[in-house]
């Protein structure tokens, strides 16, 4: 069980340090994002009717993974070597396409012809990246480096085309941010919920809070107890960025830890930030300590140890279970360093058995790579114990628990197996303590009619799932409290799913162009905060709000006991800071006010739930007698939850007797 009360006054000692620290502005990486680009021969706004072409050729040595991401206005025809590779004409939607079979060692060309259907306004915009093997990803996206012209002869489109004396393109912005593309000419940068990058219901408004100047490019988010954001800055350090004038919104940056690099799970906790990433020791999960409360946490300790590649398919997020347990999120291509506690959910798995030789991927991508794959792991805040909860993953970045209990992964595609019978969809997983979901590297993946292997809840469509959370808070309406909100990279944009009886429901809550969300994190104050960034692309930090009005009875959350009960968002940090204040106030009243809660038949299941969870992580914890009475109750809600419980007590029989006969 997690002591939150116990380190509150080291929470408050921290939070006074971060008020008056010295600020100073981070490093940042040059960001290397797309920008929009014509012929020179044209000027801006003024381009002819007819077609302009384009070349860019790039060197590599070996070839991982490589994306084209691409629009135009008004239409384009996309080239790699010489060969088709596709066509669109929504300037509204960029269109990603998987190259990498396509590419080959030495010299290779990324050509596009783009066509102006009428005079006016003209430009193309392509981020194009490649990864080499056990190496960062490259960006070759449009820029002054491209080459054009408005006549060519056949064969301008093939790599051995000499195109030297084609002219430099002319640059007229950068994705996200140029006119009349991603915005109307009079609207300023700064309001961004106005013009067509961001396209979202007119009850919502999207704000931009910080800019790339100020953030860099940023893989990931969490709101600390106080309400300052710590988000992690591609390939460099942790931030802390908080709000310096009181006024509710975040407004300055400054280096909180540089000591852990390449960050990509970020879990405040009792004051101290648990992270995966780079350390000292190689990488792992790492506990960062301000030890003399200056406000910069500068003593770092290794939790648990991994071995394999880090990097976008290594170690990802870290929640805090509802069971008191730091959760952790692996891609496949990294395992634990040391052997699964015995008590492991999952203690089994095989690689399948289908005909043989195996045929892997012909790029090389995760090739050798083993079962279990992608995995969820748990364990105590020492790292003295880990478990394996469950395997069969591919490279989920995010994963979020939901109030019904039930832990929800958002796990990505192989792009290029497209076509492929093997191929596995971009899908949410509900995680089960023991579960396998099938991924298996080249063509071995599980189908999902194997009866070992447990069900898709919702296939997505294509895409790059990063972030992830679950809105728990009154300041949205009614139809999106409880629902997943799940970040997609590539496809620019946020979904929102509703989960139902039946499985689960999607829709598009939020698209951009360009929208490279990285992670999604609720504030306090009940608005959504994303982050944008990755593959040197431009970073940011944003706000989206509820125009709305909500009623004061929804948002009055009473006094004591029952304004624990209540208390939105109980995954954050500031929540959980919010109870133990809580706790502190109610003193000795506090164990006999939340048992009653979780006792009493006249109160309703969902807050007999929330007293148990509460029980759980502040104390007391939910003794195996409390939890047998409740066994009985008529909400198979509370029963399931009581389950959970009872499955922590394995040292009692009349606990584990009572499991079993709940599970028949």
């Amino acid at each position: 069980m997690c002591q939150y009360l116990n380190l509150l006054l080291k929470c408050v000692l921290c939070a006074l340090c971060c008020s008056s620290f010295v600020v100073a502005l981070a490093p940042r990486g040059e960001a290397q994002e797309a920008k929009w680009i014509w012929s020179p021969e044209h000027p801006r706004g003024q381009a002819v009717r007819g077609d302009c072409y384009f070349r860019k050729t790039i060197q590599v040595s070996t070839i991982a993974e490589a994306t084209v991401t691409i629009t135009a206005d008004d239409q384009y025809e996309l080239y790699v070597n010489g060969r088709r590779v596709g066509q669109g004409s929504s300037i509204r939607q960029m269109e990603k396409y998987d190259i990498t079979r396509l590419l080959g060692r030495g010299r290779n060309v990324i050509a596009v012809r783009a066509t102006n259907v009428a005079q006016g306004p003209a430009a193309l915009v392509a981020r194009v990246f490649v990864k080499p093997q056990d190496a960062d990803w490259l960006s070759f996206s449009s820029d002054e480096t491209w080459r054009s012209a408005l006549e060519v002869v056949p064969g301008w489109q093939s790599a051995t085309y000499n195109d030297a004396h084609w002219k430099p393109v002319q640059v007229f912005g950068t994705l996200g941010e140029t006119p009349p593309w991603d915005r109307r000419e009079e609207v300023e940068q700064k309001e961004v919920s106005e013009h067509v990058r961001f396209r979202i219901n007119s009850d919502f408004s999207v704000e931009e809070i910080l800019t790339n100047e100020v953030t860099g490019s940023l893989i990931a988010m969490a709101f600390n107890e106080f309400g300052h954001v710590i988000a992690s800055q591609e390939g460099g350090p942790l931030l802390l960025i908080f709000d310096s004038d009181k006024d509710g919104v975040v407004d300055k940056t400054r280096v909180y830890c540089d000591l852990v690099k390449n960050i990509q799970g970020i879990l405040p906790l009792n004051g101290d930030v648990f992270v995966t990433g780079d350390g000292p020791t190689g990488s792992g999960v790492y506990r960062l300590i301000d030890n003399d409360r200056n406000g910069s946490l500068e003593m770092v300790q290794k939790v648990i140890g991994f071995t394999g590649t880090n990097g976008e398919h290594g170690a990802h997020s870290l929640l805090l279970g509802p069971d008191g347990l730091i959760y952790c999120l692996l891609g496949n291509h990294v395992q634990l360093d040391a052997p699964y506690a015995k008590s492991s959910p999952l203690k089994t798995y095989y690689e399948g058995d289908l005909a043989q030789p195996r045929y892997e991927d012909p790029g090389g991508h995760a090739a050798g790579i083993k079962a279990p794959g992608g995995t969820v792991i748990r364990m105590d805040v020492e790292g003295s114990q880990v478990e394996l909860v469950a395997g069969g993953l591919r490279n989920a970045y995010d994963f979020a628990f939901h109030p019904n209990g039930n832990l929800y992964v958002h796990d990505s595609d192989m792009e290029s197996d497209i076509g492929a019978v093997w191929y596995r969809p971009t899908s949410l997983y509900r995680i089960t303590e023991g579960g396998e979901y099938g991924w298996r590297s080249g063509w071995a993946k599980w189908p999902t009619y194997y009866l070992d292997r447990l069900p898709t809840l919702l296939e997505t469509g294509r895409g790059s799932p990063t972030g992830a959370v679950v809105y728990d808070h009154v300041m949205f309406p009614q139809r999106y409290h409880g629902c997943l909100f799940l970040a997609d990279w590539s496809e620019g944009r946020i979904l929102s799913v509703k989960l139902t009886e039946e499985g689960a429901q999607q829709e598009v809550f939020l698209q951009g162009q360009p929208l490279n969300v990285t992670d999604l994190a609720i504030a306090a104050d009940g608005a959504l905060y994303f982050c944008t960034g990755g593959r040197g692309t431009k970073g940011g930090l944003y706000r989206v709000r509820w125009r709305g009005d909500v009623p004061t009875a929804i948002k009055d959350l009473g006094t004591g006991i029952s304004k624990a009960i209540k208390q939105p968002q109980l995954d954050s940090a500031w929540a959980r800071q919010s109870i133990a204040m809580l706790k502190k106030e109610l003193g000795a009243s506090w164990n006999e006010t939340v048992q009653g809660v979780a006792y009493s038949n006249e109160n309703p299941a969902k807050y007999r739930i929330r007293a148990l969870e509460l029980m759980q992580l502040f104390g007391p914890t939910p003794k195996p007698e409390l939890l047998l009475k409740l066994s009985d109750s008529s909400s198979e809600a509370l029963r399931l939850r009581v389950a959970k419980l009872l499955a922590l007590h394995p040292d009692s029989t009349t606990a584990m007797t009572r499991l079993k006969e709940l599970v028949r």
